[in-house]
């Protein structure tokens, strides 16, 4: 989850994890991600989980490792 910068709003100051948000959001943007491309012929989006920000950290970086190695 990204959420904004206190800079533009704090209603999310708090927030460093999907879990610090409220289940009712959680699910909210799950149900999003699930269905907002129900109505192009042949995509489809699958859920395989949520994970933390140290995960996310990780995948950004070898993302641009990746990245980085093919230039």
């Amino acid at each position: 989850i990204a959420v904004p910068s206190p800079k533009l709003t704090l209603r999310y100051e708090n927030v460093t994890e999907y879990t610090h948000l409220p289940e009712i959001t959680r699910q909210q943007v799950q149900h999003f991600f699930e269905h907002y491309k129900d109505l192009e012929p042949g995509k489809w989006v699958k859920i395989e989980g949520w994970h933390d920000s140290n995960y996310a950290k990780k995948m950004i970086v070898e993302a641009i490792e990746r990245a980085k190695a093919v230039k």
